[in-house]
């Protein structure tokens, strides 16, 4: 904890947190584990900015989403907001690699990992921040469960190892406490 310094408040904004050196090698521990991870099944590790179009994600959830999301109107005049995920911005990405046929310019399938830093307007609870990173796989262009499976497979890698899983939490100083949720041929850990 911090307080106040010389007037200066030295707490993180609400929802978010400061990652000091010996967080900070408890966070690069555990997302070199998921770069081996998802290295060893073939995975690329992509990137991309935290601000993005607002109408990205309206498009994918609706009008309701726009009360989760860290959103804003720009000084140019753009609605932009702090991706509160990943999936719309990889659905972005992959349609800028694709021709006016809808035909994709990358080999599929196409097998991508981030480990992104994502931010959602809602309510602070014990492990439940504001801003939370997320590890996602994704499998673009594979019918059927293939992709779902192999997503599984990677995650029981993951969990198998030394010193990842513990009665149900992240061992080692945790982060915050495991939450996995599944769909489409991505796995995504907060």
């Amino acid at each position: 904890g911090g307080g106040k310094a010389a007037g200066i408040n030295c707490e993180p904004v609400t929802g978010a947190r400061d990652f000091y050196p010996e967080d900070m090698r408890v966070r690069n521990w555990l997302f070199g584990s998921f770069r081996e991870v998802a290295r060893g099944f073939s995975f690329q590790e992509y990137d991309a900015p935290v601000l993005e179009s607002e109408e990205l994600y309206k498009r994918k959830a609706g009008e309701e989403i726009v009360d989760q999301m860290y959103n804003f109107e720009d000084k140019g005049g753009f609605k932009v907001t702090l991706r509160p995920e990943m999936t719309p911005t990889l659905a972005r990405m992959i349609l800028g690699k694709t021709n006016e046929r809808g035909e994709t310019k990358m080999l599929l399938p196409v097998k991508w990992f981030s480990i992104p830093q994502c931010w959602r307007f809602e309510a602070t609870q014990r492990g439940r921040k504001r801003e939370h990173y997320q590890w996602n796989m994704d499998i673009v262009g594979v019918a059927g469960i293939t992709a779902e499976a192999e997503c599984l497979a990677a995650i029981t890698t993951f969990f198998l190892q030394p010193g990842h899983y513990r009665r149900g939490c992240w061992h080692q100083g945790q982060l915050q406490k495991g939450h996995g949720r599944h769909h489409e041929g991505k796995r995504h850990i907060r």
